[in-house]
């Protein structure tokens, strides 16, 4: 690698809103089979410590054989994926490994969920709960 090759580039995107409160990081496993999550993502945890975009519905399988059952999992707000990930199509195997904001001033307008009628504003409540805060940014237009 030379001196002064470029590895990376940054982009800039209006994620994070402000420095006025700490922005602390956690891990998190992503359930494989959502596709690509972009950064902005927000993420659930369920009760099977596995992290889904928010939007979506999980189940959980309990028992074995005729006394199987699935039911929905519960989910709580986790955090803000960092980066974008690839959690595949395939949803067995295991969790991929991820990162996600974990307190901090964010975007409203930039944090992804799923789903077509989702709205950032249903789970507003949560994330004051968790320490992530939302406040509108003004978007400017090119030089």
């Amino acid at each position: 690698m030379g001196m002064f090759e470029q590895i990376g580039a940054f982009t800039p995107d209006s994620l994070i809103a402000s420095p006025d409160f700490p922005i602390l990081k956690e891990g998190i496993g992503l359930k494989p089979g959502q596709g690509m999550l972009k950064r902005g993502s927000l993420i659930m945890k369920g009760t099977d410590k596995a992290g889904y975009i928010a939007g979506t519905t999980a189940t959980v399988a309990a028992g074995e054989g005729e006394d199987a059952k699935t039911s929905p999992t519960d989910m709580e707000v986790y955090g803000i994926l960092t980066d974008d990930t690839d959690t595949g199509d395939d949803a067995s195997g295991d969790n991929i490994p991820a990162v996600t904001y974990m307190t901090g001033v964010f975007n409203p307008a930039a944090i992804l969920l799923s789903g077509e009628d989702a709205d950032i504003s249903a789970y507003e409540k949560e994330l004051k709960d968790v320490g992530i805060y939302l406040r509108s940014v003004q978007e400017y237009g090119g030089r």
